[in-house]
């Protein structure tokens, strides 16, 4: 053991447990790894402010308040949000659905794209004398979220007028001039703070996500706990045994390897969503130039044990360019023991008697047991009790984690420069003012058919 190699320790309490099953990669290297790790703490003040998020009581203070002044009328709540203006709450609200919820919760929605279908479905749905609209957006002018808003405001202010408009919307957008800020100080309408130095795909647990998950009737105080455990993990003692270290550690090895997809597999259809808020996180973060090159690792979302019937052949047989993070699930699970039908057939005598969580942790375990067979890189997060204090610190760990492995990468994880010219060529082809040169750009570079 190297003297910067950390020793194993004793794991301390957690949420949940994170074990790698195949490491197919070398050992990392230490001394890189705690060289990034304090860079990535000497920045929590600045452009890693996410680190802050779970101790900021103030901000917590004021959803809390914003969730109190609802009026009680308002059953029902359309988050509109894209990107993490959304996923992130959409992944909290799908994750807790089963648990029992507090007093005046409401049915909570979120809206992101603007295909004009889904919509519709959502204008159907809405009903502006029982439904709040929360309008979720950091920099204040996301196109998709500013067209949802003129729509649903139309729908409310038809009904009654601005003084509906200013009791019937919250804001939650950053500071500055964007448009959804000019747009709430005209209206009058609360509006909630998003911090200026934590971008969107790391605020889940700014009032982006606790306001909806708070209005849902969850505890976020509890949220907001298990994510505290995971960022005082990594500035303790203990620091060497935190998952999110390791898993940054164990990820940035299989990269330099070649290992370029990483599939999110959880064995719980009620973390799906946390699955895709995870690739946003994972791509837009490490998915950059570099200064020795292109860097980055394809993030993919497969689903068990759907996924067990349709990827899991590629992944067992296919090119070793995939790395795998099962996650699994106990409690809360509804008992539905498997009636016997053996009369009709003796075949089904394998799953009578057994409860249907038994035969679904079966399927999971099988799976596991084939690609460890096969020696692909394999780990495996548990969670004994899906709640909101072992959401939070989930979000904390990816969080934790994917930041981490940017600093490894040396590159910068909380930018996009990626996604920002096609933002750029839409408002050219909407008709933004004095971007006349992007719509023609675009026309030019989509025609089909151009001269020889």
């Amino acid at each position: 053991m190297s003297e910067n190699e950390p020793s194993r320790g004793s794991t301390p309490p957690f949420p949940f447990t994170l074990v790698t099953l195949v490491d197919s990669g070398g050992p990392p290297e230490w001394a890189r790894v705690w060289n990034a790790l304090e860079r990535l703490l000497d920045d929590a003040k600045g452009p890693a402010a996410f680190l802050e998020v779970p101790a900021d009581g103030a901000a917590h203070d004021q959803v809390l308040a914003a969730v109190s002044a609802v009026p009680p009328e308002m059953k029902k709540v359309l988050v509109l949000g894209i990107g993490g203006s959304g996923l992130g709450a959409r992944a909290a609200l799908s994750a807790l659905k089963p648990l029992q919820r507090g007093p005046g919760a409401r049915e909570v929605r979120v809206l992101s794209n603007v295909d004009p279908v889904t919509v519709a479905d959502a204008m159907a749905w809405f009903d502006p004398a029982d439904t709040l609209l929360n309008v979720v957006t950091k920099s204040g002018g996301t196109v998709e979220t500013l067209s949802q808003f003129a729509l649903f405001a139309d729908r409310i202010r038809s009904r009654g007028g601005d003084d509906a408009l200013a009791r019937g919307v919250v804001v939650t957008t950053g500071p500055g001039e964007g448009t959804m800020r000019k747009v709430s100080s005209s209206l009058g309408c609360p509006t909630l703070d998003v911090p200026p130095a934590v971008g969107g795909r790391f605020s889940v647990l700014t009032p982006v996500g606790l306001f909806p998950v708070a209005l849902a009737g969850h505890d976020t105080e509890k949220l907001l706990a298990g994510a505290r455990r995971v960022v005082d993990g990594i500035r303790g003692p203990d620091r060497a045994v935190q998952p999110a270290i390791r898993s940054a550690a164990h990820h940035f090895d299989l990269m330099g390897r070649g290992v370029s997809v990483r599939v999110l597999w959880p064995y719980c259809d009620r973390l799906a969503s946390l699955g895709d808020w995870f690739c946003q996180l994972w791509a837009e973060s490490l998915g950059k130039k570099g200064d020795s090159g292109r860097v980055g690792q394809t993030p993919l979302r497969a689903l068990g044990s759907t996924d067990q019937h349709s990827l899991l052949q590629l992944f067992m047989e296919g090119p070793r360019e995939h790395c795998l993070t099962f996650m699994t699930v106990g409690e809360p699970w509804p008992a539905m023991p498997v009636p016997d039908f053996t009369s009709l057939e003796p075949a089904l005598g394998e799953f009578a008697g057994k409860d249907l969580c038994q035969v679904f942790d079966a399927l999971g375990q099988g799976t596991m047991a084939a690609l460890v067979q096969e020696g692909r890189p394999l780990a495996r997060i548990h969670v004994p009790r899906l709640d909101e204090e072992s959401l939070g610190a989930l979000f904390a760990h990816f969080e934790v984690e994917t930041a981490l492995a940017g600093y490894l990468l040396e590159i910068n994880p909380f930018d996009q420069p990626g996604v920002e010219t096609g933002k750029l060529f839409a408002h050219g082809l909407l008709g933004r003012p004095g971007m006349d040169d992007y719509r023609r750009q675009a026309q030019a570079l989509l025609t089909e058919e151009k001269e020889s």
